[in-house]
């Protein structure tokens, strides 16, 4: 059990890589999360870089700092951040500001997790706490993400925060995602949605451990399913184009790390966990384009065929946005979206795709059922 390094989120292998590049910051970075260097060189020139580079520098502030509190206090409408405890048992939390005066208001609670062999303070790059600093929400960002600690928080939360308990979200990225998808599918009941980034996963996960943290096994069962059909939970999934994991199409067999690692992504096992995410939304299974089909280009990018699709640019990239439409006619839970040109990083839009669609959702106190808002 030991506190994970500080190397911008990457093993100290990955670090010593990006340090043999003649390019450093943001482009070697990049090149390591891409299946094509050149795309990692070519999304560090971009807009969508500069804007990543930006929030990465949080990572030069030390963790605990008045620049780091002063900088939370003044991004939008403000944000009081505090670290707690130590080493596995570390975590932060950021709560409005207006909380201090306005004791009768309640505020959205987001979890927002971290990637595999990332600090804590990493998930400060990922878009999701500077939406929270405008939406005014509470966000608490836990070193450990197994169930366990994400239960102890729930319990501080009930005692310390004034939490509207309706609106509670799971966010991550990469194994963060792999941690939202798992737990808010196992607890419903407690989640209103899901927010998962550059991750997808199956029905059955081996007990592991990784960073110092002890995973049990897990294992997606139809009961499970249904309960999670039955309640509803709202998920958005984004991916990109050359995630080096080989997440995108679908049928692509894994990449990278991918190949051995914790979370099993081969293709029929991808195609199980998008599934299961339909299954879950009140969706039929979904149709994947045999190869020489003729497809759109988000089905060219994700293998998979929608019921509707949109598309939309940020920073002069397009975002494809894939619908999962219920045949009852009731709402669209589920929304996919895949990021042309982009690799296994959050890109700058990540914390407002996944806000703007979660937050039309919350659970019902009564019924315990998902309700649109």
């Amino acid at each position: 059990m030991s506190e994970k390094a500080d190397h911008l989120g990457l093993r100290k292998e990955d670090v010593d890589k990006r340090n043999e590049d003649e390019n450093q910051g943001i482009a070697g970075l990049l090149r390591l999360m891409s299946d094509d260097p050149e795309i990692g060189d070519a999304l560090a020139r971009s807009e969508d870089g500069e804007i990543m580079d930006h929030r990465l520098s949080l990572m030069a502030m030390p963790e605990v700092s008045e620049q780091e509190m002063r900088y939370w206090a003044s991004y939008e409408k403000g944000l009081h951040k505090e670290v707690h405890g130590e080493g596995l048992e570390k975590w932060a939390s950021f709560v409005p500001l207006s909380a201090a005066s306005d004791r009768e208001r309640r505020y959205p609670l987001i979890f927002c997790l971290h990637g595999a062999h990332n600090p804590i303070q990493m998930t400060e790059s990922y878009g999701i706490i500077q939406v929270a600093a405008r939406e005014e929400c509470i966000v608490i960002a836990p070193e450990n993400e197994n169930w366990e600690s994400i239960r102890r928080l729930l319990d501080v939360a009930k005692e310390e925060y004034p939490v509207d308990w309706r609106r509670v979200y799971l966010m991550g990225y990469s194994f963060g995602g792999f941690s939202a998808s798992r737990l808010g599918l196992a607890h419903p009941e407690i989640f209103a949605g899901i927010g998962m980034g550059g991750m997808l996963f199956a029905n059955d996960v081996a007990a592991h451990e990784l960073d110092g943290q002890w995973y049990e096994a897990y294992s997606l069962t139809e009961e499970m399913v249904e309960k999670a059909r039955r309640l509803g939970i709202a998920i958005s999934l984004v991916m990109g184009e050359h995630e080096m994991l080989g997440l995108l199409p679908i049928r692509r067999e894994p990449g990278g790390e991918a190949k051995d690692g914790v979370i099993p992504l081969k293709p029929e096992e991808k195609m199980t966990s998008f599934n299961n995410f339909r299954m879950v939304s009140g969706c039929d299974p979904a149709v994947f384009p045999q190869p020489g089909e003729e497809k759109n280009d988000i089905e060219r990018m994700t293998g998979i065929r929608f019921e509707k699709c949109s598309e939309r640019t940020y920073y002069g990239r397009r975002y494809l946005f894939g619908f999962n439409e219920r045949p009852d006619g009731g709402d669209c839970t589920f929304q996919t979206v895949a990021i042309e040109g982009m690799v296994h990083w959050p890109s700058s839009m990540f914390g407002e795709i996944l806000w703007e669609h979660l937050s039309k959702f919350a659970r019902d106190p009564e019924s315990g059922k998902l309700i649109r808002l």
